[in-house]
């Protein structure tokens, strides 16, 4: 019996990854809709209650009703696998939202721990864009035709230099956090 709970979720895990998390049904999905397994792969993707009611209201103009009971059993059963305070470091680095579904019992450290996930995860977009920043001005001083304007680029390469060297600071601090959070 176990094992097929675990097949179960494991299927509806997925169909969550081949489908994503759509907040929207068509008319066909309305009229052939499992709503325990529409919760369950809401609550596996942290979508917030609101998402309910976007469901009633596709399925309301299909005509057909939803099955709320089942969908907020199944939605609530997601939840337990999603709401695991070690998924919300790894949701923050893959730069995904938090939208405060968890209970209040983990509430706190989930978002904590997102938090780090995620400062991570923007430190390192912005160290990218500034590395392609420079790979465009280095390209420009290359292709400078006046000394004026290899003077200019050579200034905003030097401004965009101590930019980078502070974003590699935050990155590092960011990745040391993490690190300190791994520890524990």
């Amino acid at each position: 019996m176990m094992i097929k709970r675990v097949l179960r979720l494991l299927a509806t895990l997925l169909g969550v990854v081949a489908l994503g998390a759509c907040t929207t049904m068509t008319p066909n999905e309305c009229k052939v809709a499992n709503w325990a397994e529409v919760g369950l792969r809401d609550g596996l993707a942290g979508e917030p209650l609101s998402t309910l009611n976007d469901r009633v209201r596709d399925c309301a103009e299909a005509k057909v009703g939803v099955d709320t009971p089942r969908y907020l059993q199944g939605r609530d059963q997601g939840l337990v696998s999603y709401c695991r305070v070690e998924n919300a470091v790894r949701l923050g680095l893959d730069g995904k939202s938090y939208r405060g579904v968890c209970p209040v019992t983990v509430d706190a450290e989930f978002r904590r721990r997102f938090h780090v996930g995620r400062e991570v995860h923007e430190a390192r977009g912005d160290l990218r864009n500034l590395e392609a920043r420079r790979t465009t001005l280095e390209t420009r001083l290359r292709d400078a035709k006046t000394d004026e304007d290899r003077r200019r680029i050579r200034d905003e390469l030097t401004d965009l230099d101590r930019d980078m060297r502070r974003a590699r600071d935050r990155l590092r601090d960011a990745e040391s956090n993490l690190d300190r959070l791994r520890m524990r």
